[in-house]
């Protein structure tokens, strides 16, 4: 039984192949027949296929409260958009989800492009792409070539929002399998502020970094892993270590270039002195933007080496101690509710 469509738009936007049991539900816009193909011994669903330069091959308008394309396939994809140089698929709604797709073994929704965006999601009020795993796939999962595997945009709240309501699995995964360029990147574009971790895992953050703990990853002889923690200070500070010689009572420290003009010596700098030897004792006789000179006490003439840590204030920061934090806390949305499946 052939179906006649009334509202079809004819467009150039490229080839829709839909699955085996493509259903077209609305009775307002395919006439005589509820369900296209229907049947065991039905021919195989044929191409449409048009040159005009705008609109649509084929549209499908539901004004019920049914979907207006539903494909099920029982061992491959149920609906396939193909094109060239737009949308191989696109689905609008104003009211409801454009795109649902629902899968217990394979991908819901795959967006695969060679330099573009793999998946493209808008929505003026609910979530442009939302992604459900409910046994051991990954939610949303975007691959590209050349352009964004994932993009999302957003005017009012998260461009993206990941939730895990697994004990065993990650949030989020961002994996550069090329070995090149940067694995995760955030940035602000209005100010260009935010952060990226390269393909070494390294990475930069254009802000302040606050947290309640750091620790330290140290690899240790025979392949050991040991947890090792970052000294904290009540104000920023910047240090050097070394050691020097005394000679004949007498010893000159020069900083290093790097470190002299990492500092603020206008602020002034603190040294502590530990001798490597039976001495009267040791103590800073001058100190200048560039080092400092040390002497034995009571006229000593000991020659012998000294160790000297030198504690300064990092050139350009503040000279707050102990200032009171001011996190800025977003309020973290709900999970989204997802629309029940439709029967066929």
């Amino acid at each position: 039984m052939k179906a006649i469509v009334k509202s079809a738009v004819i467009s150039g936007a490229g080839a829709l192949l839909l699955g085996a049991s493509l259903a077209l539900s609305s009775a307002t816009v395919v006439s005589s027949a509820t369900r296209a193909h229907s049947g065991a011994n039905s021919v195989p669903a044929k191409a449409t296929t048009c040159s005009l330069k705008s609109g649509y091959c084929l549209t499908v308008q539901n004004t019920g409260k049914g979907g207006a394309i539903e494909g099920t396939s029982s061992d491959s994809t149920g609906v396939v958009g193909i094109s060239t140089s737009g949308e191989g698929l696109f689905a609008e709604s104003s009211t409801s989800v454009g795109v649902q797709g629902q899968s217990t073994s394979d991908t819901a929704v795959l967006g695969d492009s060679s330099n573009g965006v793999g998946v493209s999601g808008s929505s003026s009020s609910s979530d442009g792409v939302d992604g459900v795993a409910e046994n051991s796939g990954n939610g949303v999962s975007g691959t590209s070539l050349s352009g964004n595997g994932i993009l999302g945009k957003s005017t009012s709240g998260p461009g993206g929002l990941f939730q895990n309501n697994s004990d065993s699995n990650v949030t989020l995964v961002a994996q550069n399998s090329s070995g090149e360029g940067d694995t995760f990147e955030a940035v602000n574009t209005a100010t260009d502020d935010g952060f990226n971790v390269d393909d070494a895992g390294d990475g930069f953050f254009s802000g302040v970094v606050s947290a309640t703990k750091f620790d330290t990853d140290q690899p240790a002889r025979g392949g050991l892993h040991l947890q090792a923690f970052g000294s904290e200070s009540t104000r920023a500070m910047i240090e050097d270590t070394g050691t020097a010689r005394l000679e004949a009572g007498e010893g000159a420290v020069r900083f290093d270039s790097a470190f002299a003009s990492a500092i603020d010596v206008a602020r002034g700098y603190q040294v502590f002195l530990t001798p490597d030897g039976d001495t009267r004792g040791l103590y800073i006789a001058a100190k200048y933007e560039g080092g400092f000179i040390v002497r034995e006490t009571e006229h000593g003439r000991s020659s012998l080496y000294f160790d000297y840590r030198v504690v300064a204030h990092p050139y350009g920061a503040s000279d707050a101690r102990l200032a009171q934090l001011q996190i800025k806390r977003l309020p973290i949305p709900r999970l989204p509710q997802h629309p029940q499946p439709r029967q066929p």
